[in-house]
């Protein structure tokens, strides 16, 4: 019998975790996230920086998603509505991002949306073949 192992295929310098996401901007084929508050360097001293971008390039649109729940911490049967990210865009208003996850040109962002005064569970499925790129203001 033949054993693989496998390892992450990359440190990621930034983590999202508990960082929150208030716009998202369609710039032809590029993806703006901004997240105002900064993201976590996951380098020691493990600051956070003043304020940061997520720049996703080649993006594609057609593959690109928002999946909202309907509720938050359901187990069980549920109901998801399935939106096409490029027409989400200017329904944000502030995702905590819980979970992130990367490979396969994709990234998946899980996390908690703000709507109004309403909590419900989010999904960001992002299709992308070019580069990620962090800008951060330390």
């Amino acid at each position: 019998m033949r054993k693989t192992m496998t390892q992450p295929f990359y440190t990621l310098p930034y983590s999202l975790h508990d960082m929150y996401l208030t716009k998202m901007e369609h710039l032809g084929e590029t993806l703006v996230c901004h997240f105002p508050g900064g993201i976590i360097d996951t380098t020691p001293p493990f600051s956070q920086t003043e304020s940061a971008c997520v720049c996703f390039t080649n993006v594609d649109w057609d593959s690109s998603f928002v999946y909202l729940f309907d509720g938050l911490g359901n187990i069980g049967t549920f109901s998801v509505k399935k939106i096409e990210l490029l027409h989400f865009l200017p329904q944000l208003e502030r995702l905590e991002i819980l979970d992130e996850t990367y490979g396969y040109w994709q990234a998946k962002w899980k996390g908690l949306l703000t709507r109004r005064d309403d909590l419900t569970e989010c999904m960001v499925e992002i299709c992308y073949s070019g580069e990620m790129v962090y800008k951060a203001e330390k």
